[in-house]
């Protein structure tokens, strides 16, 4: 029961799965936390100096000359505690004496000033009433700069010392001469107002009850800061570990599909199906090309390519799904649909071709053979989820769409074509456009083509690789105005 409701307390102050991170990970986290207590302590230092001068002003003004006097040489000392903190702390020295000895030694200093007469008043007030001013208010002032040192050691003993410190004030003023300790009868029924209102306002009076309940305070006030610098801390830790597993996600998986596998409970769950833009894309004669290579210049170059079209796709908000050897599948609308996917897989893949392009300039100054760049084209409905077991997952695209797409790829081989859009792709892409189909004027309409897997054919739009006719394409009206060079753009 204990272990439970420690584990509650812990998981409400720091949250959640906070210990995952690796030995590495934790030591360069406790340096950096270290670095950052130093930063901390210098924050709060200088404005340490900061609050004692303006406490002087303050004394200065309402105490005025020579009252003042008898506080000077304690703001000096507390100042000087605070450059001998400097002195002594430097980045990788961390000493635990250090994080209770200077709180101790304030809080004394703070201690004395209240306690101790004034020499330098000729008409001293009672002793207690040194109590029943704002001094306590001094003690929480010094708990808020240790909080700055996100070091909730620091904060701690800070806080034990503020609290035997306003006991020992206490004490030391109600075992004085004259002063009184007596508490109000439990029975104030028969006491009357004036009596009680003299009882309470009695400025050699002492109550035990008030020195409880500052102390009570002063313990509340320490334990939120301590809780804030522990859960400051932690919400670090969990941080860098979901940035961990985001980057470890990344790896294998698209930013859109590791956002969405790290918003899973169930790894193996999570099934969707919806409509979406497949976009297969593949180098021509990649292997023949490679045989006059050496396997790092095949790496090299399969990286650059990738690099190149992984960007295009990123561009345009699509998904990586994989890389296939010497080319890519990408989705457009995965793992959530939006209003422009076709266009959006359009125009990835006109970036691609551009970006081949880019890449065959400079290819060619070394005398190396230019790259020829594949690319199809389909939109329809798939199913998303989870493949694999337990010990490994992949996020998988599956469905009659995934096929049709990779046999478009395929089919520009034989037609001699750059790209091939099925007429599902062209019926989508008109209704992003409101039927405007600018965007494919560069591209030919071809007759009815079978495609392997399915029974029926289908009408397929192809970009001719060197302009010229497609096979199985109908021949130019008369008059009919030459398709443009530069592709289109898609509004």
């Amino acid at each position: 029961m204990k272990s439970t409701l420690w584990q509650r307390m812990h998981d409400a102050i720091c949250g959640q799965g906070c210990d995952q991170l690796v030995d590495a990970e934790q030591r360069r986290l406790g340096r950096a936390f270290e670095a950052e207590e130093y930063e901390g302590l210098k924050l709060a230092i200088n404005l340490r100096f900061v609050a004692l001068a303006i406490v002087a002003t303050l004394l200065t003004t309402e105490m005025r000359w020579p009252l003042a006097i008898n506080y000077y040489p304690w703001l000096l000392a507390l100042a000087l505690s605070a450059y001998i903190q400097l002195l002594v702390r430097k980045p990788g020295i961390d000493r635990p004496w250090m994080h209770w000895l200077f709180p101790f030694i304030d809080m004394a200093f703070i201690g004395a000033a209240i306690a101790l007469p004034n020499p330098f008043d000729p008409n001293p007030l009672p002793p207690p009433m040194m109590l029943s001013f704002d001094t306590v208010l001094y003690l929480p002032l010094f708990l808020a700069l240790a909080a700055l040192g996100q070091s909730a050691r620091t904060v701690f003993f800070t806080t034990l010392a503020a609290m035997i410190t306003w006991a020992v004030v206490t004490v030391s003023i109600a075992i004085r001469p004259g002063v009184d300790t007596m508490l109000l009868p439990m029975n104030v029924a028969n006491i009357s107002a004036l009596d009680r209102l003299a009882f309470l306002l009695d400025p050699w009076r002492v109550s035990y009850g008030d020195m409880i309940r500052r102390i009570v305070l002063i313990g509340l006030i320490g334990v939120i800061l301590m809780v804030a610098a522990v859960r400051a801390r932690h919400l670090v830790a969990r941080q860098i570990e979901s940035e961990r597993g985001r980057r470890n996600l990344a790896r294998h998986f698209s930013p859109h599909i590791a956002e969405e596998l790290q918003r899973m409970d169930d790894p193996l769950g999570a099934v969707s199906q919806l409509d979406a833009a497949v976009l297969f894309a593949d180098l021509v004669g990649f292997t023949r090309l490679s045989d006059d290579m050496s396997p790092a210049q095949t790496i090299a170059l399969l990286r650059e390519v990738h690099r190149r079209l992984a960007h295009a796709v990123a561009e345009q908000q699509g998904t990586l799904d994989k890389y296939l050897g010497d080319g890519i599948m990408a989705s457009f609308g995965t793992p959530r649909a939006g209003l422009r996917d076709a266009s959006s897989a359009l125009l990835a893949a006109r970036a691609m071709h551009q970006a081949i392009e880019q890449l065959n300039r400079q290819r060619a100054p070394l005398r190396q053979p230019a790259l020829q760049l594949a690319v199809g084209l389909h939109f329809g409905p798939l199913t998303l989820g989870n493949i694999g077991d337990e010990h490994r997952v992949e996020y998988a695209l599956v469905g009659e769409t995934v096929n049709v797409a990779h046999r478009l790829e395929q089919m520009t081989r034989n037609v001699g074509a750059s790209l091939c859009i099925s007429e599902a792709f062209v019926e989508r892409l008109k209704h992003e456009t409101r039927g405007d189909l600018a965007p494919l004027r560069d591209l030919t309409e071809m007759r009815p083509q079978a495609i392997r897997g399915l029974r029926e054919r289908m009408v397929v739009w192809m970009l001719p690789r060197d302009g010229a006719a497609l096979p199985g394409a109908p021949a130019p009206e008369a008059g009919s105005t030459p398709q443009p060079e530069t592709p289109p753009t898609i509004h």
